[in-house]
């Protein structure tokens, strides 16, 4: 039985300071639009929202695939560990299959990614639903804001048929994205009320909302999974003090 050494990175909390380079140039691009529509200036270029809205909102959903799955690893990593530590001071010299069992799960989770696989796997090993858990409310923001990271994170263009598409047009190809942008559109426009999806989205307040729901996520779940593992609770609590285009990451 033996106890391999290894470092490691979490990712999540480096893409968090990421997130804050880009939120700073965001919240610049915000304050020089609100100078120039003073000014009486008020064409806006939505091209240069979407370039820090796209990249933020990718990020967002990485901090949050990646933390929650750090807490999962860091769980069942102090488990494995614990097994091993006992069988050890009972004079064991080679793994038990609970171990290996362990050892094989972590390497799966570490392999798979996606937002419905980590619902997934939180179920299996937490015995936790994270759509019950959210609620309603809080499940369709994190839920609209993987859909985007799906669309935007492939770099295609985004397509939006000017009025509502009938079901006997569900071969054209408009048909397809509205089918897979409802949801989006429909919650942005509740949101933000600014019309189409594009406009929308290119509402600057859009970054700093999914951010707000990020927080409010992890502020429920540290309470629910506590003790949260020491590397994953090092993103939390910088998630926890963070505002939006203001830096202020202290552990």
């Amino acid at each position: 039985m033996t106890n391999t050494a290894f470092i490691g990175l979490e990712t999540a909390t480096s893409l968090l300071v990421s997130y804050e380079s880009l939120a700073l140039a965001h919240r610049k691009a915000m304050q020089f639009e609100e100078i120039s529509e003073k000014l009486g200036n008020r064409d806006t270029n939505h091209n240069v929202n979407y370039q820090n809205t796209f990249a933020l909102l990718i990020i967002n959903a990485a901090i949050i695939e990646g933390t929650l799955r750090s807490i999962l690893s860091g769980k069942i990593l102090s488990e494995l560990n614990a097994i091993v530590n006992e069988r050890k001071s009972q004079g064991a010299t080679g793994p038990s299959k609970a171990e290996s069992l362990l050892s094989k799960y972590l390497v799966v989770i570490e392999a798979q990614g996606g937002w419905e696989k980590i619902k997934e796997q939180y179920m299996f090993y937490f015995d936790l639903s994270l759509d019950s858990f959210m609620g309603e409310q809080l499940k369709e923001s994190i839920d609209v804001l993987f859909i985007l990271r799906n669309v935007l994170a492939h770099g295609t263009a985004i397509i939006a048929p000017k009025t509502k598409m009938d079901d006997s047009e569900k071969d054209l190809y408009p048909y397809s994205w509205q089918r897979k942008l409802q949801r989006v559109s429909v919650y942005l426009e509740k949101e933000f009320k600014s019309g189409d999806i594009f406009k929308n989205l290119a509402t600057h307040e859009v970054p700093e909302h999914f951010m707000e729901k990020t927080k409010e996520l992890f502020s429920k779940l540290e309470q629910e999974l506590a003790p949260i593992p020491s590397n994953s609770q090092i993103t939390i609590n910088m998630l926890k003090k963070y505002s939006f285009g203001f830096v202020c990451f202290t552990r």
